[in-house]
């Protein structure tokens, strides 16, 4: 199959040995004062060497006032040359091109950082931050010059290009947005002064680092929900402006609350803010990335409808970095899907975490560490349980030599990710549960199905290692009568193994439950959510919740938390409610959802009776998807 994506494009002198391009996403794989990591360096060049063409370098603090995270990359000062040196070399060693970002937070910087105040055109506070000092003309001619500094450093450490970050309501966007920029003079008022302080950083730039050298701009082609925030019109006036005064291209990306990248639909939908770039491909000379949920088949029909000359593509890249070597391989089956959950982009905003994670690839932060060799002693493993944790450990054994085989005790492989593709907005779990059946086969694993797992049946097997991925089993709550109400779970409930009335009490008001109520809201039933709690949802990610909790509301589901469990009796659930008031739910079933307990059963049964035994995923503690992934998989490679 001919691929658009695998084709090579000159984008002006840089000769691109394909259409793709890994956007750049902050990792905080930096060290505290913006120095290049082994860790940053070993993200990139797997990258690099992963086939993708051009590699834009994540956002890179070109002044400290503008630092606006923990471990971000700096390119503010001299001394950060020798690693950023080390950087490009390490990207362009194997056929890509290396583009670094250069950015400035505006008021999205933060003073528990830098020490200082953020600064910003107005002194307007983003609802996510802190009240900014309003820039004076002096401030804004120094921070002119701050990027044509930063860009002066990335030529000298060897990069090919540099990209200037418009967008995303970080400085320079907040020029360009009415909603920021409430200026009187030269800097506000109608687009041409909105955007004056973007051109002066391309004419500074350009000046400083030579008229040959290239650079371009990513921007905003529109900012969603954010009041009098930028037009698709206004866009592609800016961009203009910037094609005027020397950008080589335009990498089109968008902003807001409501932006179709952060919100779900019920079923996915990739390339959503795609039309932008087509609009700015039909208004401008210069070539336009797109970005934003593309995946390689969306990829093919924008190039092939000619709405866009490069994909920029960043989560995907984070899930499989060699995704331009295995399409261009055919190997599509072993491309390791996004799957959409925002917990990339959850990490970055935990303030107890360091360094972007992925659910899916239990390699991401970890290309500095070796990869696992061929095993010196060939062990026989038996891997009980079929989910993620289970396939990910077996993979990884068998990828080593192992011989392995993997027991699950019911019809198909999946476990936890079988429920999890069920509730609207979630069909992209099935594609990874199809990825990790595949990688099996490809490893020779050998599956068993309907297979029960017993102390007697494993020790009959003799295995050299087992690893126990047997999950976990709904929590009872303790509640009067419940027993007699004959509770479904919600597990059984999104397996089709449990059906409901028409009236529906979710007892749980976690990711589960809600989930759980969304879907039979879809169904058609009348739905309330209770829980102890004050707040639903709250292990659901930031990115998500707010469009989460939002939904459930539209669909009329009756969110209940902060509520007291007095009595479950039949056709009715009695609790108490924060302001004092006792509640009858009436109900035709009740949906438990309200936590799950470790199987250690077998754990239990087999310690001291195998040489090796491990336990991965909800057996030890029910997580989240990427726990079991990175558990499984680390067992898995140290056999």
């Amino acid at each position: 199959m001919t691929r658009r994506i695998l084709e090579p494009f000159h984008l002006g002198p840089l000769p691109l040995r394909n259409r793709l391009v890994m956007a750049p996403i902050t990792s905080q794989y930096a060290d505290e004062k913006g120095r290049v990591t082994e860790q940053l360096k070993a993200h990139y060049e797997t990258r690099a060497r992963g086939g993708t063409g051009l590699i834009i370098v994540e956002a890179s603090y070109i002044d400290p006032v503008g630092q606006a995270f923990a471990n971000q990359l700096g390119i503010y000062d001299d001394g950060l040359l020798p690693g950023l040196r080390d950087l490009a070399d390490v990207i362009k060693r194997h056929g890509a091109v290396a583009a670094i970002q250069l950015h400035h937070g505006g008021r999205m910087a933060k003073s528990s950082l830098t020490g200082m105040q953020p600064v910003a055109p107005s002194a307007i506070a983003d609802p996510r931050g802190e009240l900014p000092r309003e820039l004076s003309v002096k401030d804004i001619r120094s921070a002119v010059d701050s990027f044509a500094r930063a860009a002066v450093c990335a030529k000298e450490a060897g990069f090919d290009a540099v990209e200037i970050h418009g967008a995303h309501s970080y400085l320079i966007d907040e020029f360009i947005s009415r909603a920021a920029n409430k200026r009187t003079d030269e800097y506000g008022g109608d687009i041409t002064n909105r955007a004056r302080f973007l051109i002066e950083v391309i004419a500074a730039v350009r000046a400083a680092t030579g008229a040959e050298y290239p650079l371009w701009i990513r921007t905003n082609g529109r900012e969603y929900g954010v009041g009098e925030g930028t037009s698709l019109q206004e866009a592609v006036e800016v961009a203009k402006l910037a094609e005027q005064a020397g950008s080589l291209a335009v990498h089109v990306s968008a902003y807001g609350p409501s932006t179709p990248t952060n919100r779900t639909t019920a079923v996915f939908k990739p390339a959503v803010i795609a039309y932008l770039a087509a609009a700015m491909k039909g208004a401008l000379k210069m070539p336009v990335m797109a970005v934003g949920r593309i995946t390689p088949e969306a990829a093919e029909e924008l190039l092939e409808e000619g709405s866009t000359d490069l994909v920029a593509i960043g989560k995907a890249l984070l899930a499989e970095p060699e995704l331009a070597n295995k399409l261009a391989a055919g190997k599509e089956e072993d491309i390791v899907p996004c799957i959409a959950c925002m917990h990339c982009r959850d990490t970055l905003m935990a303030p107890d975490t360091l360094g972007i994670r992925c659910q899916v690839n239990p390699r991401l932060g970890r290309d500095h560490e070796p990869a696992p060799a061929a095993a010196a002693v060939v062990k026989r493993v038996l891997v009980v349980g079929g989910g993620p944790g289970g396939m990910a450990a077996a993979t990884a054994a068998a990828s080593r030599g192992h011989t392995v085989t993997l027991w699950e005790k019911g019809q198909c492989l999946g476990g936890q990710l079988l429920q999890a593709a069920v509730p609207p907005h979630k069909d992209r779990m099935a594609c990874f549960t199809r990825y990790l059946e595949a990688q099996l086969k490809r490893q020779g694993v050998a599956t068993e199905l309907q297979r029960d797992a017993t102390i007697e049946a494993i020790m009959d097997e003799r295995p050299d290692a087992v690893v126990l991925a047997t999950g976990a089993h709904a929590a009872l709550p303790d509640i009067p009568g419940l027993d007699e109400c004959k509770p479904v779970t919600a597990g059984a409930v999104l397996d089709g193994s449990a059906k409901t009335g028409r009236r529906v009490v979710v007892i749980g008001g976690e990711l589960v439950g809600c989930e759980t109520a969304e879907y039979l809201a879809e169904h058609g039933k009348s739905v309330t959510v209770t829980r102890r709690g004050k707040e639903m949802a709250t292990r659901v990610g930031p990115s998500l919740r707010q469009f989460f909790l939002e939904r459930l509301q539209q669909k009329g589901i009756v969110l209940l938390p902060g509520v007291r469990y007095e009595e479950a009796r039949p056709g009715a659930l009695v609790v108490g409610t924060p302001d004092g008031r006792t509640r009858i739910l009436e109900t035709d079933t009740l949906v438990l959802a309200a936590g799950s307990v470790p199987d250690t059963s077998l754990y239990e049964g087999l310690k001291g009776r195998v040489a090796e035994l491990y336990a991965v995923g909800d057996c030890v503690e029910p997580r989240e998807i990427g726990d079991a992934v990175r558990e499984g998989y680390t067992v898995g490679a140290t056999l």
